[in-house]
């Protein structure tokens, strides 16, 4: 047992990641496979969705095996999922397992779901002119990362209280 996650805590969140990242690693070596070829301004998003894939089993793993830190890794792999941005200059979505992503749009006004389920996905992209301006955030990931960010604290309290002087 890692600290304060029981098994089926660690299993379930370890299945998560790692089939959330075998599914977005595999579903884009699929496409690369079948020969979709690959413009030159996508190359880097496409090595970061790679690695970010990649980074998910390796955490999803790290949990499973209740390696020393392995709660940390994990915090922070879930709580980079949790933004969503939408903006003529910049975009960025990212999900690896679940999502259930709030947004709210500018102009026009707009409040609504974008998407929900279990998979992958991952979209960085520069310059969408004509794009509207939203943000967002996946509850799912939320709730998983505050979730997990208060078994971190729960494991080791020193490291959430301020040192008096």
């Amino acid at each position: 047992m890692i600290g304060s996650l029981n098994n089926w805590q660690r299993r379930g969140l370890g299945v998560l990641s790692i089939g959330g990242g075998a599914l977005g690693f595999g579903s884009s070596m699929t496409a690369v496979l079948q020969g979709q070829e690959l413009a030159p301004t996508n190359i880097v998003p496409f090595a970061l969705g790679m690695g970010f894939f990649l980074w998910g089993i390796w955490c999803g793993v790290q949990i499973l095996e209740g390696t020393r830190n392995a709660l940390y890794r994990n915090v922070i792999f879930w709580f980079v999922q949790t933004p969503l941005l939408q903006t003529p200059f910049l975009g960025y979505t990212v999900f690896c397992g679940a999502q259930l992503q709030v947004f709210a749009k500018l102009s026009p006004f707009q409040v609504g779901f974008f998407g929900s389920g279990f998979g992958a996905q991952f979209s960085i992209n520069l310059g969408q002119p004509g794009a509207r301006f939203a943000i967002g955030i996946n509850l799912v990931v939320l709730c998983i990362s505050l979730w997990l960010m208060h078994k971190c604290e729960f494991d080791h309290p020193a490291l959430s209280s301020v040192p008096t002087k």
